[in-house]
């Protein structure tokens, strides 16, 4: 069967099928700009929805003619709409790229309704492995201190990097879901592409043209976002008054990306992100978008042992070796003595139920036994504890079930006459 493609009238090619059929069957859907699962299309490579203006849609066979863009624009039943379609011919908003240059940097996009559809597509580059993407939640309904009712569990959506992978958490009421979307690190300082569809509770998230299903768990196909849809990460206090999600970790951590974002669409419409990053005075976010070749830990820019990392575009100082805290190790950290018999009691404002917990600490000790840090619990058995036992350093964690301990020394450390440094984590981690 012969095939004609013409652009223009004036550039025209003709191919043919390799196999020998007469007839096209389609008696499922006629897509147009676009589908839920582009990546999935069988004999394409291309992974991206079109963007740009259609006219004159016209559909024809032996037997009939349909005007494809006049019936959808006259709501014609057989028609279904996805996105933010408009039926008319308009500029694309700017597409340039912004830097994100800390983890406090962020920008902040209009609510986002997509109760029952919706779809986000965007580009990401950058080296470093942890950082919030996308953010965005729902009202807690009739929720209590402390509560853990999945009746009273907050809608939420988001994207984020844990140790280079994309993983993208949904909940919409009635059971989240944590999927890990891409199958390699892409953290690798490349431009990555990201492509999300929902419909209900079916959907599905694309890396780089690496399409992933999901289904959410329960029966609720409506997600109610309150919140703005934080790009980068979160505001400090104030804007964000509700419990952020446990399951969100980079959230809890307010660990915020650092590195390059360009084309952001939300349902099929550009984002002008240098725009909006103006509008708005965002710190930390720059109009523009570099992969700087020199090592920006040349200069050996850690002070006090602190270790240097390699970020985008910047370094980190990594502290816990030392007894110093700051940017570059360079404050001195406050030192607290205890005779046995002495203790610190830290009063949280409110209950709070976590997956991720970031605790460090140097101690120093000539004592075998001694309990160093300990949470508790009114509500649970849940306890995080650090102490020192027999000499050797135990973490204890305890998540209702039963406690799992950790030691986290080499050897004895009842003899020791210089600090020993220790960094306590709680949380599941993810395979």
């Amino acid at each position: 069967m012969s095939v004609t493609i013409s652009v223009d009238g004036i550039l025209t090619t003709t191919g043919y099928t390799q196999e020998d059929y007469t007839m096209l069957g389609s008696d499922d859907f006629f897509y147009i700009g676009g589908s839920p699962n582009t990546a999935d299309l069988p004999g394409s490579p291309v992974s991206n929805n079109f963007m740009g203006c259609l006219k004159d849609v016209v559909y024809k066979n032996n037997d009939f003619k349909l005007e494809l863009s006049r019936l959808a624009k006259e709501g014609d039943p057989k028609m279904k709409l996805q996105g933010d379609l408009s039926f008319r011919c308009e500029d694309v908003a700017a597409l340039d790229p912004v830097t994100f240059e800390n983890p406090e940097a962020f920008v902040a996009l209009p609510r986002w309704s997509a109760k029952r559809t919706g779809s986000i597509s965007l580009d990401f580059r950058t080296t470093e492995p942890n950082g919030l993407l996308l953010f965005s939640q729902g009202r807690r309904a009739g929720a209590g201190v402390g509560s853990h009712s999945s009746a009273q569990r907050a809608d939420y959506f988001a994207m984020e990097l844990l140790d280079g992978y994309l993983y993208l958490l949904l909940d919409m009421g009635s059971g989240g879901i944590k999927l890990r979307a891409s199958s390699r690190k892409v953290n690798d300082g490349e431009w990555c592409h990201v492509d999300f569809q929902r419909d209900g509770r079916k959907g599905s998230i694309s890396v780089n043209s690496r399409s992933t299903p999901f289904l959410a768990t329960g029966e609720s196909e409506v997600l109610d976002l309150e919140s703005e849809l934080y790009l980068g990460g979160l505001p400090e206090g104030g804007r964000v008054d509700l419990p952020l999600p446990p399951e969100v970790w980079t959230a809890a951590l307010r660990a915020g990306y650092v590195g390059c974002v360009r084309d952001l669409f939300i349902d099929g419409r550009s984002r002008d992100l240098r725009g909006l990053a103006e509008a708005q005075g965002a710190a930390g976010v720059a109009p523009f978008c570099s992969r700087e070749t020199l090592k920006q830990c040349a200069s050996a820019p850690c002070r006090n042992g602190g270790v240097c990392r390699e970020g985008w575009n910047r370094f980190v100082c990594d502290c816990i070796g030392t007894g110093f805290l700051g940017r570059v190790c360079e404050r001195e950290a406050t030192v607290l003595s205890y005779d046995g018999s002495m203790y610190l009691k830290i009063m949280l404002p409110s209950a709070m139920h976590t997956e991720a917990e970031d605790v460090s600490l140097r101690f120093m000790s000539q004592r075998a036994y001694g309990l160093m840090m300990a949470t508790t619990s009114r509500e649970s058995a849940d306890t995080l504890r650090l102490e020192l036992d027999g000499g050797q350093a135990k973490l204890t964690v305890n998540l209702g079930n039963h406690p799992d301990p950790l030691l986290a020394s080499p050897q004895p450390a009842s003899d020791l006459h210089s600090p020993l440094s220790g960094e306590a984590g709680g949380g599941t981690s993810q395979s």
